[in-house]
């Protein structure tokens, strides 16, 4: 049995245990399940045996799935199980299972995937590419070949950091876009208006962000409990006073890509449904280099309650699964919410930044609207002023507000947006 993260070669490591024994490989895919009465079961053995190969079946369980080892007729000898960590393996065969785990690459492991699957074509910055990209082997084996293609359609005669970048937003793309949805946009901190202490805590955050592997690698020996190269922050606070943007900015700065799982739509009324879905987007989004926003954390977040009926135990469940499989999350994750009092204290714990978000106050209003009104707009500064200090908004609404404000005027063949517009969008 080989276990890791679906971006791990798992198929390698149970070819080259293979080879050694001198048989090929037959890979099962398992996903979705293949019922018992399935005819193809009947035919697997005999081609194993006519074939000299192994079979490996490819599993994807969720938590509480055991994928039971068929006997297969016709046929004696070793076979694999390729499955995540996640699920449990029976059958009678499960009895004598070896169980290997593969683990994280470090970035000198990754340095040499990356300088094979490249062809000689490496540019020269590989070294930073191979610590900042924290990708698992198998995708590192894409990556790179999309890479060389992108860099053959820029007919280019090597590999530059531009081609890698590009393939791996591709690549992310090809495996999350079903799941989650990519945040675009460019951000930038100037484009936040917070008060001074959010700024502070979202800069270390930043930084935690990016030496997360290092600390990983120096402290995990010596604190007690250990800990992994993963980020979990929580940001709280009123709706519309820049959570996301935040998110965005941080994507920008550290050079990864955002993506947004809406954690109302992954909850499911049916029994085990939900832990499913919340491991299938975490454990993809764990393997990439991508930051994934959880919005609306509270849907799953609350505090755990007495359980008074059956619904009360599942959401229980629930709460608990999520609670363990972030304490374990190796990737980078940031969950939003407008009801910080009703997230359970258990999650909080759990978060290594807890980023309070608050309404703006007149001075920060007042450069909100700086922010938001378009160049060569005819307002005075008076009117801004008053505006800010008049109308207590957030910077959600001011944004809206001057977005309607542009189209008034636009409406209007105005070369310039006036204060009437403004105030006519308020």
């Amino acid at each position: 049995v080989v276990r890791g993260m679906p971006g791990t070669d798992r198929i390698g490591a149970a070819g080259a245990l293979a080879r050694e024994l001198g048989y090929g490989l037959l890979e099962i895919d398992c996903t979705p399940a293949m019922p018992a009465t399935d005819e193809r079961w009947r035919l697997i053995g005999p081609l194993c045996t006519l074939a000299h190969a192994v079979p490996v079946y490819s599993v994807e369980a969720a938590p509480g799935e055991t994928f039971e080892i068929p006997p297969l007729e016709g046929r004696q000898g070793p076979c694999a199980v390729l499955i995540g960590r996640e699920g449990g393996v029976g059958g009678r065969a499960a009895a004598h299972a070896v169980t290997v785990h593969l683990e994280l690459e470090s970035p000198a492991n990754r340095l040499e995937l990356w300088k094979r699957a490249l062809n000689g074509q490496a540019p020269a910055e590989l070294a930073g590419i191979a610590a900042d990209l924290c990708l698992p082997g198998r995708y590192i084996g894409q990556c790179a070949r999309l890479a060389i293609d992108y860099a053959a359609i820029d007919r280019s005669a090597c590999v530059s950091f531009a081609n890698v970048r590009q393939a791996a937003r591709a690549m992310n793309r090809q495996v999350l876009d079903t799941l989650a949805a990519r945040i675009d946009g460019p951000a930038s901190w100037s484009h936040l208006v917070v008060r001074e202490a959010t700024l502070l805590e979202l800069q270390v955050l930043e930084d935690r962000c990016r030496h997360r592997e290092r600390l990983a690698s120096a402290f995990a020996a010596t604190i007690p409990g250990g800990m992994n190269r993963g980020v979990r922050a929580l940001f709280e606070g009123p709706s519309g006073t820049g959570k996301t943007l935040a998110a965005r900015v941080l994507a920008n700065e550290l050079a990864l890509d955002l993506y947004r799982v809406d954690l109302a739509a992954v909850v499911n009324k049916y029994i085990g449904e939900t832990e499913k879905n919340l491991s299938r987007v975490l454990s993809r989004a764990e393997d990439l280099n991508v930051i994934l926003l959880l919005d609306e954390g509270d849907a799953l977040m609350t505090r755990r309650t007495d359980v008074k009926s059956s619904n009360d135990r599942y959401a229980n469940l629930e709460t608990n699964y999520l609670l363990q499989r972030l304490e374990s999350y190796t990737g980078i994750v940031i969950v939003t919410t407008n009801a910080g009092q009703s997230i359970d204290p258990a999650f909080r714990r759990r978060m290594d930044s807890v980023v309070k978000f608050h309404l703006p106050d007149a001075a920060e209003r007042w450069r909100l609207w700086q922010t938001h009104l378009p160049p060569g707009h005819a307002i005075g500064a008076p009117a801004i002023e008053e505006v800010a200090l008049r109308y207590q908004f957030t910077g959600g609404q001011i944004r809206n507000i001057g977005i309607r404000a542009a189209q008034l005027a636009l409406a209007k063949s105005v070369l310039a947006m006036r204060a009437d517009d403004l105030k006519e969008a308020i």
